[in-house]
């Protein structure tokens, strides 16, 4: 019997064995958090491989940034569903894990005994989650759709009132459907130590995109309960303002100290008693944006010095990546791997005994599959004839 464990050389979800047959963003985030706090996150692939491993740039071929980013602490294993051979490791696979993580369309999986009702019979205790775009039912079920798609019928990236929208680099359903993925099996795993059964957890991008509109739906039901106009996050207080060189200021001044303080430094006193003034909201507006193009973002940051009143750069990557805030956060590190140094961003979350932590390289396709089988009991002369039967 080995020695136990001091809390401070443990994982949170140390013992937990995750099966990840995930091919896009949410379901590869959400494996990838757990994997950093110590589950055994088990990727698995069609033999082809996921589409987003040659996703432009690739570190090396079958490689690319965004696979080494997301699937790092994963074991990879290659399976083919579609061969008996295929079905069977997977079942195999789901009959020994306590979380299986699935973003396929609502009804695939059932095609080859692999959705959750054929599944619990095999192991009561799995928490199954699926991540799709529009939920098990409804109209939308078998619609395809990425996050630009999603957000647009959500309204979520309006911008204003005039309809400006706009297209981040952030996927903000997937992500935060990767995220309420997280919570909804840390939930369904808390409950089995009560229960002892598992269940399913069903998440999906529109009802993420809805659910992060929790204050912006509760104002718009207001303003029609009480008449009132609304106007949205932007307000001549609180915007984005260009600057004379084409780059960009963050004006957040809510407090009236913060308005107060900002128009003294404009030089625009008249506008203090005005903060609230809506309905001359975008002449203010106009103003403030006459003045700030007055000098460039780098003057304005000279002028501001130390003071605090919220209003700050919009930064570029570089500027990010190299400032003292990003350097103090501890969020970035890097590590020496086979393929060469690889950088990475750091888990967000941190706990102050069982920390996450990156102990592994995103696999190569299938390179964990002969570890996997021979643990399920397979010898090296069967496993070469399940691969020569395409099933792995």
């Amino acid at each position: 019997m080995g020695k136990a464990l001091e809390v401070s050389e443990m994982k949170a979800l140390a013992g937990i064995k995750v099966i990840d047959f995930s091919k896009w963003l949410p379901g590869q985030y959400c494996g990838m958090v757990l994997g950093d706090f110590g589950a055994d996150v088990v990727k698995v692939e069609t033999p082809d491989g996921d589409p987003t491993r040659r996703f432009f740039p690739e570190a090396a071929p079958g490689m690319s940034y965004w696979h080494l980013g997301l699937n790092r602490n994963k074991r990879g294993i290659t399976a083919d569903i579609k061969s008996e051979g295929g079905r069977r490791l997977l079942q195999q696979l789901l009959a020994d894990a306590d979380v299986f993580l699935e973003g396929f369309r609502p009804g695939y999986l059932a095609r080859y005994g692999l959705d959750y009702e054929s599944i619990k019979k095999i192991n009561p205790r799995l928490v199954y989650c699926s991540i799709t775009g529009f939920g098990q039912t409804g109209a939308y079920q078998h619609k395809p759709a990425h996050d630009l798609n999603v957000i647009g019928l959500a309204g979520l990236n309006s911008l204003d009132d005039v309809g400006g929208v706009c297209v981040s680099d952030v996927q903000v359903s997937a992500l935060g459907s990767s995220l309420n993925a997280v919570s909804g099996i840390l939930l369904a795993l808390l409950a089995r130590e009560r229960t002892g059964e598992g269940q399913a957890v069903d998440i999906n991008l529109y009802n993420t995109s809805l659910s992060l509109q929790t204050t912006g739906i509760s104002s718009f039901w207001g303003c029609k309960a009480t008449g009132c106009e609304p106007f949205g996050r932007k307000a001549h207080y609180y915007n984005v303002y260009q600057t004379g060189d084409g780059r960009y200021l963050s004006v957040g001044t809510i407090e009236p100290k913060f308005w107060q303080r900002l128009c003294q430094l404009l030089g625009c006193e008249d506008l203090i008693s005005r903060q609230f003034d809506f309905e001359h909201g975008e002449e203010m507006q106009q103003r403030l944006a006459s003045i700030f193009k007055t000098k460039t973002q780098a003057e304005w940051l000279d002028l501001i010095g130390s003071e605090e009143f919220c209003v700050t750069p919009v930064c570029t990557m570089d500027e990010v990546l190299s400032s003292q805030l990003t350097q103090q956060s501890a969020m970035l590190t890097a590590r020496e791997e086979d393929i060469g140094t690889l950088n990475y961003v750091q888990p967000a979350i941190r706990l102050s005994d069982m920390p996450g932590s990156i102990e592994r390289r995103a696999p190569l396709l299938g390179e964990h599959t002969a570890e996997v089988l021979a643990e399920l009991g397979y010898n090296a002369e069967e496993i070469v004839r399940i691969k020569e039967a395409g099933a792995i």
